[in-house]
C-alpha cells in the first residue's frame, strides 16, 4: 500500500512523488501479488487465442501464393515446350516420368517436360507437402496435367493434341492440384499419376484440389490453384466443382459447342 504522496510545484511543473513503504529487510516492494500474475497470464491467453488463427489464415495464404506461383512457372514451362514441338502437348501420362510416376517417387524425372522445370524448385507445393508428411506421405511433387490435352493419355480420342485445337485457352486449365483423399459425389481417386482425369457428369474419377484456404479447417471445402493454357492462374472453389463445375474447365471440346 502507498503510505504517502506528495504534490510539489516548482515553477510551473507538478511532480508527483509516491513513497512505497519499504519491508523489514529494507528493500522495496516490488513483486506482483499472485492474483495480478494470474491476471497478466489470462490476458496473454486471451490474446493468444484471438491472434493465433489469423495467423494461420495469413500463413496459409502465403503458402497458396508460393504454389500458385509454382503453376505459373508451369505455365512458362508448357509454353516454351509448345514452342518447341511445334504446339503440340506432351502426353498427359508421360510428361513428367517416360514410365508414369506415382508422386512419391524418389528418382529423377526423364519426361519430355522436365528439361523445362528441372532446375526449379517449383514442383511440390509446400501444403500439400504438409498435409502429406501429416498422413505418413512422403511427396516429391504435386502437380498433375489437364488429362484431355495431349495424344495418349486416358481420354484418347476426346482430347486435343494441339494448341490450335483450344479454341478458348483462357478456359481450360493445363495444370492444376489434387487431394490424397476421396471426396464422396466429387472424386473416385486420390493423387496416383501425373494426369488430372476430370469426366463428363455424372463421372467421378479425378477433381482438383481442396485445400487451400479450408474454411474452418475443412479440408474438403477449400480450393485449388490452377494455370490455364493461356498461362494465367486462378483458383477452384470446391463448390464448383459439383455438378460438371469442374469438367468445364477441363475438356476444350466441351467449350465449343453451343
Amino acid at each position: 500500500m502507498i503510505r504517502n504522496t506528495i504534490i510539489n510545484k516548482r515553477r510551473g511543473f507538478t511532480t508527483l512523488e509516491i513513497k512505497i513503504p519499504e519491508k523489514e529487510s529494507g528493500r522495496f516492494l516490488m513483486g506482483f501479488t499472485l492474483i495480478e500474475l494470474l491476471v497478466v497470464i489470462a490476458i496473454i491467453a486471451l490474446l493468444m487465442a484471438i491472434l493465433m488463427p489469423a495467423l494461420q489464415r495469413v500463413k496459409e495464404q502465403a503458402r497458396t501464393i508460393s504454389c500458385k506461383s509454382n503453376l505459373r512457372q508451369y505455365g512458362i514451362a508448357e509454353r516454351m515446350y509448345l514452342d518447341d514441338f511445334e504446339g503440340n502437348f506432351p502426353n498427359p501420362w508421360f510428361w513428367l516420368y517416360s514410365g508414369g510416376g506415382n508422386f512419391e517417387r524418389e528418382d529423377t524425372p526423364d519426361g519430355p517436360l522436365w528439361p523445362y522445370i528441372k532446375d526449379k524448385d517449383i514442383n511440390l507445393c509446400i501444403s500439400f507437402r504438409t498435409i502429406g508428411k501429416s498422413m505418413g506421405r512422403d511427396p516429391r511433387y504435386s502437380y498433375s496435367t489437364n488429362g484431355y490435352l495431349g495424344a495418349g493419355g486416358y481420354f484418347k480420342g476426346n482430347a486435343v493434341t494441339n494448341e490450335s485445337e483450344v479454341k478458348h485457352p483462357a478456359d481450360i486449365f493445363s495444370f492444376s492440384e489434387e487431394n490424397l483423399w476421396k471426396i464422396p459425389g466429387l472424386s473416385g481417386y486420390t493423387l496416383n499419376d501425373n494426369g488430372l482425369y476430370i469426366d463428363p457428369p455424372p463421372g467421378i474419377r479425378d477433381c482438383f484440389a481442396t485445400y487451400h484456404n479450408a474454411p474452418g479447417g475443412d479440408r474438403e471445402k477449400g480450393s485449388a490453384n490452377l494455370v490455364f493454357v493461356d498461362g494465367h492462374t486462378g483458383m477452384m472453389k470446391a463448390e464448383g466443382q459439383y455438378d460438371g463445375g469442374n469438367y468445364e474447365i477441363a475438356n476444350p471440346k466441351k467449350r465449343d459447342v453451343p
